[in-house]
């Protein structure tokens, strides 16, 4: 719900700029693109600014909606791709398989992760055809879509059909242990990697092994992508413990990265309007280093 109202209001935010400055969009949106056929939410947008066919070499970040892995789409990441669109970048977004009554039980957000590589495999077959010459990409996400975002940018940068050059991530579940998240952290795992937490996997000590798995900071090491963070200081969705974690381990390995915090801001981070231009400014200039020239 949160990720919903945040892509409205960036949505209204565009077209009101663009109807009182007179401005005309420096864009295409090429809608619906199917990157697999498993389901019917296996479909992308990709916006591409008139000058990127005119450059030598393109990067483009992919943007993965929220909404605690249970709704939204990517019709919610419009204003992040529109915004940076306009800027020259050319950017994507994506819907995904969603946990359901139907599938709770055998629900895997590693299904999720094999559509994020679906997606950007396509993105390079578009890439080719439309002679755009992406060399980089970038993911990004909000809420449950930041975790998806750094749980793939760590532990399957491999496996991108387009070399990962950053990740750029808000309030994203970073941690699921019980420090970081409290007591829901551990059954958030349990949801996410599809396995019953029960008495005898409790007892055999695998607990910590599930909650590894589906945790991002888990694979964060000296090698990890540069990554852009934000926080909000009274967020009561995803607990800041999850933001302190992750600047954590990248403290201890090294690798590098930004983190700004939304001090007066809960979940949807429209608070601190100062920290919200800082986050905007560092993510063009993670663009503007990390992407081709």
């Amino acid at each position: 719900m949160f990720e919903k109202i945040i892509g409205i209001i960036l949505a209204i935010f565009t077209f009101v700029s663009s109807t009182l400055f007179g401005m005309t969009p420096k864009y295409e949106v090429f809608s619906d693109i199917a990157y697999a056929t498993a389901s019917e939410r296996n479909v992308m947008d990709i916006y591409v600014p008139a000058d990127a066919y005119e450059k030598e070499e393109n990067g483009c970040i992919l943007f993965i909606h929220g909404g605690s892995w249970s709704s939204g789409s990517k019709d919610e990441m419009f204003g992040e791709c529109v915004a940076l669109a306009n800027e020259g970048y050319i950017t994507a977004t994506m819907s995904y398989t969603l946990i359901t009554d139907a599938n709770r039980d055998t629900y895997s957000v590693m299904t999720v992760l094999d559509e994020i590589s679906l997606a950007i495999e396509e993105i390079k077959r578009f890439s080719e055809e439309k002679g755009l010459n992406i060399t980089k990409m970038a993911t990004s996400g909000y809420s449950a879509g930041a975790h998806l975002s750094m749980l793939y940018s760590y532990s399957r940068a491999d496996e991108s059909a387009i070399p990962l050059a950053f990740a750029a991530n808000k309030v994203g579940p970073s941690d699921f242990t019980t420090q970081a998240w409290g007591e829901a952290g551990p059954r958030i795992a349990q949801m996410l990697a599809g396995t019953e937490i029960s008495n005898q996997y409790l007892q055999e000590g695998k607990e910590k092994e599930l909650i590894e798995l589906v945790s991002p900071v888990s694979y964060v090491n000296e090698n990890s992508i540069p990554s852009l963070f934000a926080y909000g200081g009274k967020d009561s969705v995803v607990p800041i413990g999850n933001g302190e974690s992750v600047k954590k381990a990248f403290e201890e390995s090294g690798a590098v990265y930004d983190f700004i915090l939304f001090p007066y801001s809960d979940h949807i981070l429209i608070f601190t309007p100062f920290s919200g231009a800082k986050y905007n400014a560092k993510l063009k200039e993670y663009c503007d280093q990390y992407f081709p020239g």
